[in-house]
């Protein structure tokens, strides 16, 4: 097994072409990807409104990440953790949590920490990826995951995916869709996903690109201190699809997105 280094690139040096390592394939069936309280933060002038997004004291963060060890150490350790830059790539980052979840002794996917817009991007469309793997294996299971942010959230970038899993979930987009573009401010994307939440509607994000990905998933942090009080936890899924782009006059092209379905308890 390789070594890892702080961008996971040499963490498995063969390559994955569409399969996880040592996954266990069901027949194939189209192989499409699915779906079509905290402790003060580190800066001591923060307000007192930027506590809760700062993890607690207790959560496994970017702090637990190993690294030049190989993913057997990693999936062996007390929190697995693995870390994400902006030129890591996809699929290894993905076969790597696969590896974790096989190996590690409670059978738990690793956390992923990931620090500024291109990194969290790639972290997002690898936990797609890896979704589609344990999707398509004989006993399939899904991916889902809480973003914590471990500084102040509207200027902080740098976030840990807590990933679970959990038995198989139908996200398909919809013309309902919220949806996140560079200037969408995360706060009102963040109210209008509680709104939902609170209504017992379905909720659903898509979006495309380092930056947009980045709100949404700013704006999904921010939605699950907003009903905290309420008793709810909010965690997504995260799925790629192709769906018309409607910034090109053409029905004929399609453009891959993010797909955040939003699951509120």
């Amino acid at each position: 097994m390789a070594s890892v280094d702080m961008s996971l690139d040499d963490l498995i040096k063969k390559g994955e072409k569409g399969k996880a390592p040592g996954a266990r394939s069901r027949p194939q069936s189209g192989g499409r990807a699915p779906g079509g309280g905290a402790a003060p933060t580190r800066n001591a002038r923060s307000s007192n409104r930027s506590t809760p997004y700062a993890r607690p004291k207790k959560e496994v963060s970017g702090d637990d990440h190993m690294a030049n060890t190989h993913v057997s150490e990693v999936a062996a350790s007390d929190n697995p953790v693995l870390k994400v830059k902006g030129d890591s790539e996809a699929k290894k980052v993905a076969g790597a949590i696969c590896s974790v979840v096989r190996e590690a002794p409670s059978g738990q996917p690793p956390a992923v920490v990931a620090t500024g817009p291109a990194a969290i991007n790639q972290a997002m469309k690898a936990i797609a990826i890896a979704r589609k793997y344990l999707l398509d294996e004989e006993s399939p299971t899904d991916l889902v995951c809480v973003p914590r942010f471990e500084e102040e959230i509207r200027h902080g970038s740098r976030c840990t995916f807590v990933l679970k899993k959990m038995r198989p979930i139908k996200s398909t987009p919809s013309e309902d869709d919220l949806s996140s573009k560079e200037k969408t401010d995360p706060y009102k994307l963040a109210g209008a996903i509680a709104g939902r939440v609170r209504e017992g509607e379905q909720v659903a994000c898509t979006t495309k690109g380092p930056v947009p990905v980045l709100i949404a998933v700013k704006a999904i942090a921010l939605a699950n201190t907003y009903v905290a009080d309420e008793g709810m936890e909010i965690k997504f899924c995260v799925g790629i699809v192709d769906l018309e782009n409607p910034e090109i006059r053409s029905d004929s092209v399609t453009s891959t997105y993010l797909h955040f379905h939003i699951i509120a308890k």
